[in-house]
């Protein structure tokens, strides 16, 4: 049987269950929202899955039309066992949670779930490049991340590689002949130390400023990179001066972007008001500190003082004290879940940022009165919370 214990979970598990994998045995599941698990006869995971509705859900497993790898993962399976939740979105998160616990083999190597990506600064016998990592080695040195997903570590590799014309080979330094072969040097997309177009000492400078981009460091960053183009310039190299007055132009395009940005999870605290289909309901989700606190489920107008009030409550008692912003991965994670879950139901959303608390009882009533705001107001476009930009700004270092 498999283990799923309350205490290690980031949601509250209503109620479990247990029968035997067939379709007179899966009737005993409820009609509830939560997420099951087939174990083979040796009581190992073979899949994991949620669902709004666990009974329907599990008893289409044993329909005449199911797939082919359906039917073999049921064929391989002894026994069911379910676990109710609140939601459909604490439903998603739970089933993430138990499917990097315990990676079962039929849930098609994670394909539907974040696979998280670091940059790591290696040494490289004295001239440092960045490589991708798929875990924190602190003897590795300075990591990066994470990033949700190869691709946006990729891009990520990309930008500051090309923006710092940094190396791309691995290990040490090549020799001069190598270098002289190399296609990046050849087009100009590497400053190429190894043929002595830069001192060891200005490398080094471009190395820590892609440390600096990517720890967030990009006021500083421009800063000083104003004073090396400065001192190129009165040094007569005039294309070094030229190469850094190019970085410090698209820096500030960035920055100036960036401020037009808000990314939830660089806020403590904040509610997501969802709007449900029927438009008539909706659900205020509570996060705080990068985790799923809680979630109310309201009339979409909010007419009836009492719902107004048991709002007003529902902030109160999950905001009661201040909490440290310390994101990890399993905490990203449920960022990230959420985030898809608005997306991929088209349901209209709203973001609420709340002071970092403790709140007191006239910043519940302003939160309240938010609320009602974004309701009133048919919460507009649908929003997607950037957990994307909050990975990369959280920086690992030995």
């Amino acid at each position: 049987m498999v283990q799923v214990e309350q205490g290690s979970l980031p949601v509250v598990i209503l109620s479990s269950g247990r029968t035997r994998a067939t379709r007179t045995g899966v009737k005993k599941a409820p009609l509830a929202p939560g997420c099951y698990v087939f174990s083979d006869p040796e009581g190992a995971a073979l899949y994991v899955g949620k669902s709004i509705a666990l009974r329907d859900r599990l008893a289409s497993y044993f329909a005449k039309s199911r797939e082919r790898k359906t039917a073999a993962m049921v064929g391989h399976a002894k026994t069911v066992e379910w676990h109710t939740v609140g939601s459909e979105v604490e439903a998603l998160i739970l089933e993430s949670q138990l499917v990097k616990r315990f990676q079962p083999p039929y849930n098609v190597q994670l394909r539907e779930y974040p696979h998280y990506k670091f940059l790591r600064r290696a040494n490289g016998g004295g001239f440092a490049y960045y490589e991708l990592a798929g875990s924190v080695e602190p003897e590795a040195g300075a990591h990066y991340g994470p990033f949700w997903g190869r691709r946006s570590a990729e891009q990520t590799l990309e930008f500051v590689n090309r923006l710092f014309l940094l190396r791309r080979c691995e290990g040490n330094l090549p020799t001069a002949k190598e270098g002289g072969a190399c296609f990046y040097a050849q087009v100009r997309r590497c400053s190429a130390p190894c043929l002595g177009r830069l001192s060891p000492e200005e490398y080094a400078s471009s190395v820590e400023s892609a440390g600096e981009l990517l720890r967030g460091d990009v006021g500083q960053l421009i800063r000083r990179l104003e004073r090396d183009r400065d001192t190129a310039a009165e040094a007569l190299r005039f294309e070094r001066a030229a190469e850094l007055h190019q970085a410090i132009t698209t820096l500030k395009s960035l920055q100036s972007k960036r401020r037009h940005l808000r990314s939830a999870a660089h806020t403590n605290n904040f509610l997501v008001v969802v709007q449900q289909s029927n438009r008539a309901d909706a659900q205020v989700l509570a996060f705080s500190a990068a985790r799923l606190r809680g979630q109310l489920d309201v009339d979409a107008m909010l007419h009836d003082p009492a719902q107004r009030s048991a709002l007003q409550r529902f902030v109160l008692e999950h905001y009661p004290v201040r909490r440290e912003l310390a994101i990890d991965l399993d905490e990203l994670d449920q960022m990230h879940v959420v985030a898809e879950w608005l997306a991929r139901q088209g349901r209209h959303a709203v973001y609420v940022p709340l002071p970092d608390g403790p709140l007191s009882a006239r910043d519940a009533e302003r939160a309240v009165d938010s609320v009602v705001q974004a309701l009133s107001g048919g919460l507009g476009a649908p929003a997607r919370m950037d957990v994307t930009s909050a990975a990369g700004a959280a920086h690992f270092s030995q």
